[in-house]
């Protein structure tokens, strides 16, 4: 509901209003069920905003289909989507979450208690699970967790001095977070700008990150070589530009090209040995495969490094 001011208020029962952001491109299969699992809430007052990233499938047929607000974003990334839907937003909170992931029925509601038990959180990261795999490569994926920031919430608040991790996918917002430092930089970043944004609002502002484990949303299984180099590229590249801006992460990425050469030379000769014992059934088709997908993932390591920093090298070299 919103007020005399065009701000969004607090529903009946006192919980205030949120707006759950949808970053969507090329996301005509898995849009629909994303959309019915948002629906499905358990949460009494919010709506749905489905930022069209420049798709080239239906996409925003879906969106229409389904009756949410729909809104055209011609900048590819998610930092520029979700931009997009925060301006057009007056909620005081603001949940985020992809196209391709689907939120268990009480997510926004565990988001919402989270970002409330404490005044001075100004955002609360989910659990994101991944779905399980059917093939070789999307058992291997679902076997990595790859979202799970449990793992690393102890040795991140020994590195960094912070108790969570960030998290873009699986988030909620206080407004006064957003308007403070005005979105993400979706000039820098089209993937990846979320340790830099974390950065920069906590620096700005007294808020804080915590960890909401009890909102919980599923990732689809992902599963070939191509993808797990894909993904594995754009990661490392995102890294290489946060490294200018985060000297922890900048001391661990030195080492970054000789560590992954050494995993290619390991999971290299680790292929043929389990070949080999395969051969004589002492080992399994899955134990083989992982080996080729481990090095398909250390290739888009070092490419995407490469790609980091020629994106660096044209950013200097354009403000110079």
């Amino acid at each position: 509901m919103t007020d005399a001011s065009g701000q969004c208020s607090a529903s009946a029962d006192g919980l205030p209003f949120v707006s759950i952001v949808v970053a969507a491109y090329n996301s005509e299969k898995v849009l629909p069920r994303c959309l019915d699992c948002l629906q499905a809430q358990d949460y009494p007052d919010y709506e749905i905003l489905v930022v069209d990233n420049a798709s080239t499938d239906g996409t925003r047929s879906v969106a229409d289909r389904e009756g949410v607000t729909v809104l055209d974003e011609p900048r590819r990334g998610w930092p520029a989507a979700r931009n997009r839907a925060w301006h057009l937003s007056r909620a005081p909170l603001i949940a985020n979450i992809d196209a391709d992931c689907f939120a268990e029925p009480s997510w926004l509601s565990q988001l919402v208690a989270r970002i409330l038990s404490d005044e001075t959180i100004g955002c609360a990261v989910g659990r994101t699970k991944v779905e399980a795999g059917k093939t070789l490569a999307e058992r291997f994926y679902a076997g990595l967790d790859p979202f799970n920031i449990e793992k690393y919430v102890n040795n991140t608040a020994r590195a960094h001095g912070r108790q969570t991790p960030w998290g873009g996918g699986n988030n909620i917002l206080r407004r006064e977070v957003v308007e403070a430092v005005g979105g993400y930089d979706a000039l820098t970043f089209t993937s990846g700008a979320d340790r830099e944004f974390h950065r920069r609002f906590e620096s700005a502002t007294p808020y804080r990150t915590v960890y909401a484990p009890d909102a919980v949303i599923w990732h689809v299984v992902r599963g070939s070589c191509r993808e797990f180099f894909r993904n594995s590229a754009k990661y490392a590249a995102d890294a290489v530009i946060n490294g200018q801006h985060d000297p922890a992460l900048e001391a661990y990425r030195r080492d970054y090209v000789r560590r992954n050469l050494f995993a290619i030379f390991r999971n290299s000769a680790g292929f043929v040995y389990r070949t080999l014992r395969w051969l004589v059934r002492k080992d399994t088709k899955e134990r083989v495969a992982q080996t080729v997908f481990w090095t398909a993932q250390s290739l888009g390591a070092l490419y995407g490094t490469y790609q980091g920093h020629r994106r660096l090298h044209r950013t200097r070299r354009s403000d110079e």
